[in-house]
């Protein structure tokens, strides 16, 4: 079994999270340990008779007297029987460990005493979390933070089980891991306690070990290891990262958009994976039975041209190698939650599914590659999520007349039928197609408005969770997230603050609800994905003003890949922006569509365009609508900047930066999304959506 915990932490998690959960409590409590009268967690466990083994694993840990103690706690509390099955299965352990130690293996785990106090320690860090998590109300999907052992748990359904909710109402049944959930949603006055018939799994597996010890995925079990992908896969804590205990716990205020927000820092960086994978079943149905076929199959996509020498040929582990090509485009650098890859569903709601299905664009392993991944959505349900597909959203301009294409589905956990698909450091998930990244989905697929939301610029922030987090258990009422100097962000100096704020629906006027919000005297770059294609593309900027922001000046650099950035490769992109001013500003000219509608109809609005166009600027996306039912482009607060029109290509990296001008500590920047536009779209009538 392999751990990553840090054991010291986690003792003292629970006493701190009251500080994490709200920066105020301790004004308003008397203290941490401060115990109620009703029924607690604490209570709620030992008041069970059939839960009386995982209670005793609680008191020698020491956490049963922080469960009596005020806080927001959720508890996943396995029964006797389950428990029974635990010791079982670690005196296996225990017995085997001590034979290859060569020492006796006559060892018997007859009660929870018996166990050796780090296997209590683990067990109870995995079955809690410090938010309060009500099943009924949860989704399926990652929870919404880890637990106390710094896992993700999984909610899923499933169907080959019901439960009776009532007389006549009858429901899938829910899994927690792989754990049945037989009774959730106990409230208690701090937390909640859901009651499951197994103990879950905290062995520490990393993603791979999974997909190698899945018996339908023998093939690209057999490529990982052929192109030496498991060093790679086994990335987790980069412990050079370090961040202030009070960062973390109590919290850093920060206004945005008039707004009073608490900033969490994340307390480890980590790397995770997300590895798309075809069965051996999908393989064979593309003619692929072995590694032979499999390398052919990647030699011509990725040496269509035959100019590979024949060292890189031979060299699966080169990342010139075609199947080592071929495999790294099937692995995203972080976590991904399927349930809320391309947004929340309450998030996904607010789009106009009539004009475009919700979307982001990543970096898979794969050097200078793109992907798109889009989930359907139609007559206000949430359908599957592919990858390079093309529907009827086409590729952004109006009235597109290219054909669909129906890209690789990615299936959710419950039709995988497997035991376990999140590991330690990842998950993985099958496809129902082979994903290749050749001509026609560079060209084709790929040539397209790529708007891009700025949270998933960093890996940091979607394996963290920061994005698209919900906040509502957390008993913050405006959370963000904290990042120090976050993956592709580079900052020249460290004099700013930096979070991902927490999509709200009920007032947030970002794309897909949450956004980076920047505060401080900064100077940073970022890098941009890559291009899918050479050519002349637009690079827009998504504007977001308000009376606290500041004024900034914005460059680009172009450098080939894998060249360090330096300060004299920036050329400035026009002049300073004031970022306090809206659009309706006489130099960008912003007026309502509705308001022109009545004056000159669409002519009026064309016009205006245009207008606004040739001076730099368009308004806000009309595919996205507010929680007012105001579509974005009818939003003066926000629009699109083209900071340049270039010819960019495929095999260079490119870096934005944004430098405050202000001598302002407390100047902002809300950072909401970028695009990335080709001249075959750009040059057609596309600046509405």
């Amino acid at each position: 079994m392999r751990t990553n915990t840090l054991k010291t932490l986690f003792l003292t998690v629970l006493t701190v999270s009251t500080f994490f959960l709200s920066g105020c409590w301790d004004e308003t409590h008397p203290g941490t340990y401060y115990t109620f009268q009703g029924k607690t967690v604490a209570s709620d466990l030992t008041g069970n008779p059939d839960y009386s083994d995982f209670v005793r694993v609680l008191e020698r840990t020491g956490l049963l007297r922080d469960l009596s103690t005020y806080g927001h706690y959720t508890c996943f509390a396995p029964n006797n029987a389950a428990m029974e099955k635990f010791l079982r299965e670690r005196e296996t352990i225990a017995k085997a460990v001590a034979r290859t130690e060569g020492k006796s293996d006559d060892i018997t785990y007859t009660t929870v005493d018996d166990l050796p106090i780090e296997d209590c320690d683990t067990l109870a860090w995995t079955h809690l979390l410090d938010v309060t998590c009500f099943i009924g109300d949860l989704v399926p999907g990652l929870l919404p933070k880890v637990n106390l052992n710094d896992r993700y748990l999984i909610l899923t359904l499933d169907s080959t089980r019901r439960e009776q909710l009532g007389d006549s109402v009858v429901a899938l049944q829910r899994r927690l891991n792989n754990a049945i959930v037989i009774a959730k949603d106990d409230s208690c006055e701090n937390g909640v306690v859901h009651y499951i018939d197994r103990c879950i799994d905290f062995s520490g597996n990393y993603v791979y070990d999974l997909v190698d010890n899945d018996p339908k995925t023998k093939l690209f079990s057999e490529a990982l290891k052929l192109c030496r992908l498991h060093p790679v896969l086994s990335e987790y804590y980069d412990l050079n990262y370090k961040i202030g205990y009070d960062s973390v716990y109590k919290g850093v205020p920060l206004v945005s958009a008039s707004n009073n927000y608490t900033v969490f820092y994340w307390e480890k960086r980590k790397t995770n994976f997300t590895l798309l994978v075809p069965t051996d079943s999908i393989f064979n149905r593309n003619g692929i039975s072995n590694i032979p076929e499999m390398f052919d199959f990647a030699n011509d996509v990725y040496n269509k041209d035959r100019t590979l020498s024949d060292s890189i040929l031979a060299d699966y582990a080169s990342p010139q190698n075609p199947l080592n090509k071929f495999i790294s485009y099937h692995i995203l650098p972080f976590l991904m939650d399927l349930s809320r890859i391309n947004g929340r569903s309450d998030i996904i709601k607010t789009y106009n599914n009539k004009i475009t299905d919700p979307e982001d664009y990543f970096e898979p392993l794969l050097s200078k590659s793109l992907m798109r991944i889009s989930t359907s959505y139609k007559n206000n349900l949430i359908g599957f999520t592919y990858i390079n597909r093309r529907d009827n959203e086409g590729n952004g301009t109006v009235g597109f007349k290219g054909g669909k294409v129906p890209g690789v589905r990615i299936l959710p956990v419950e039709e995988m039928k497997v035991e376990q698909n999140l590991a330690l450091n990842g998950v993985y998930h099958y496809i129902d197609g082979i994903l290749v990244y050749d001509s026609k989905i560079r060209e084709d697929i790929l040539d397209r408005r790529i708007r891009i939301d700025c949270t998933t610029l960093s890996p940091d922030f979607i394996t963290s969770g920061a994005r698209q987090f919900d906040a509502s258990n957390t008993g913050v009422s405006k959370y963000g997230s904290g990042f120090k100097d976050p993956k592709n962000f580079v900052s020249y100096h460290a004099d700013y603050t930096l979070s991902v704020r927490a999509p709200n629906t009920s007032s947030s006027y970002a794309y897909e609800g949450d956004g980076i919000d920047i505060e401080g005297r900064f100077d940073m770059y970022v890098k941009l994905p890559p291009v899918p294609h050479d050519g002349t593309w637009q690079l827009r900027l998504s504007f977001r003003s308000n009376r606290l922001c500041g004024i900034v000046q914005n460059y680009i650099a172009a450098l080939p890949a894998g060249q360090e950035v330096e300060r004299t490769d920036w050329k400035p992109l026009g002049l300073p922006v004031d970022l306090r001013v809206n659009m309706e500003d006489p130099s960008v000219g912003w007026i309502e569509d509705g308001d022109l509608m009545n004056e000159g109809g669409v002519a009026a609005v064309e016009a205006l365009d245009k207008s606004m166009k040739n001076r730099g600027w368009l308004k806000g996306s009309d595919a996205q609508k507010t929680a007012t039912d105001k579509i974005h482009r009818d939003v003066e607060t926000m629009g699109r900047l083209i900071l340049a029109t270039e010819y960019m290509t495929s095999n260079t990296d490119y870096y934005i930066r944004i430098k405050q001008l202000l001598d302002d500590d407390k100047a902002e920047f809300l950072f909401d999304y970028i695009e990335l536009v080709p001249k075959s779209v750009y040059d057609m009538s596309e600046d509405k959506h």
